[in-house]
């Protein structure tokens, strides 16, 4: 979330059934959704932290993806003190998350954030401002690739003109057809871009409308794989709840969407939130927040070991992941309003 540091569960109840074939799919059913990274049997009407002090931890973390089959979560891990930005990756498997790692090309020098992994698996997308030949002068973040091959990423390589700019590129989300949504500040307000996929090759990137891209800043730009509606962020909007919030709006035809609403406080918080995903099922909203609970201050200076477990626990206002159901009728319906 550069415009700040540098910047639901839906569950399906198995119907019980005299037939014992139906009977075993239904166990099955549940085994299923237990050992599963992110579905459950609860319905979460409001955001839940997302595996708390296993994914969700003390340190900031922001900036969800997973792979395909979603047994694998990646994300974006910062720390301001040591000056380090770097691509994390936790892998489920037997019912529990195991400990992070770094992909392979983390560098201690050079930030790399906003991952997200094409559709197929086979492709991770990602920002920074690593230098390369025909780069656009001045410092500015661009979008790089890594391909998957043989179970492993690959060395990264820059998309390049016209994707890059002397301005900056953030959160890039490529959809099933290949085309990548980005938000980019190359005309001095972050806003958010398409560039179209065509006989192999990116095309020339087009603004969304200005119903999208409002006066203010737009960034964190989540599109549907099948590109029927998007997810993103405003910050300080008059109608907003906290420093940044999250807007959803369905597209009509073209370049042609629906005027976003605030997905309101059931998802915002009076503080940071953003960097919305949906997962591939297409049943969860995860994003990132440093929400705290109104209690936690008083809870911390009760003594000093309690001050110690709550700032060395996800609860000391880290960025954070949350969890809930996503309505899209929902907010196709606050649209009709």
């Amino acid at each position: 979330m550069r415009y700040i540091t540098f910047r639901i569960l839906l569950s399906f109840l198995a119907m019980v059934s005299s037939c014992t074939n139906q009977g075993t799919e239904t166990r099955k059913g549940i085994a299923d959704r237990l050992n599963h990274p992110y579905q459950s049997d609860s319905i979460l009407l409001r955001p839940t932290k997302f595996h708390p002090e296993i994914v969700s931890t003390k340190l900031d973390k922001y900036n969800t993806s997973f792979s395909p089959d979603g047994n694998t979560m990646y994300y974006t891990v910062t720390s301001q003190k040591l000056g380090v930005t770097g691509i994390a990756f936790q892998k489920f498997e037997n019912a529990r998350f195991k400990q992070p790692e770094f992909v392979p090309f983390v560098s201690a020098d050079i930030p790399m954030t906003d991952v997200q992994i094409s559709p197929k698996g086979d492709l991770m997308l990602f920002s920074t401002f690593m230098d390369y030949e025909g780069k656009p002068e001045g410092f500015n973040f661009n979008i790089w690739t890594s391909e998957l091959k043989n179970g492993e990423w690959r060395r990264p390589s820059p998309m390049g003109y016209p994707i890059s700019s002397a301005g900056n590129e953030f959160y890039p989300v490529m959809i099933n057809d290949g085309s990548i949504y980005f938000c980019s500040d190359k005309d001095g307000n972050s806003d958010v871009y398409k560039s179209r996929l065509v006989n192999g090759k990116y095309q020339q990137p087009i603004k969304l409308p200005d119903n999208i891209n409002s006066e203010g800043r737009e960034a964190d730009a989540f599109v549907a794989r099948d590109e029927s509606y998007i997810i993103f962020v405003r910050v300080d909007e008059p109608d907003g709840f906290g420093n940044s919030d999250l807007y959803i709006s369905f597209r009509i035809d073209g370049n042609e969407w629906t005027n976003p609403v605030n997905m309101g406080q059931e998802v915002n918080s009076t503080q940071i939130d953003g960097s919305p995903y949906v997962t591939p099922n297409g049943n969860y909203l995860i994003f990132t927040s440093n929400r705290a609970s109104e209690d936690i201050k008083k809870r911390a200076i009760k003594n000093y070991r309690d001050f110690e477990t709550v700032t060395s626990s996800s609860d000391n206002g880290s960025l954070n992941f949350y969890i809930m159901n996503l309505d899209l009728d929902h907010y196709k319906q606050a649209h009709k309003d």
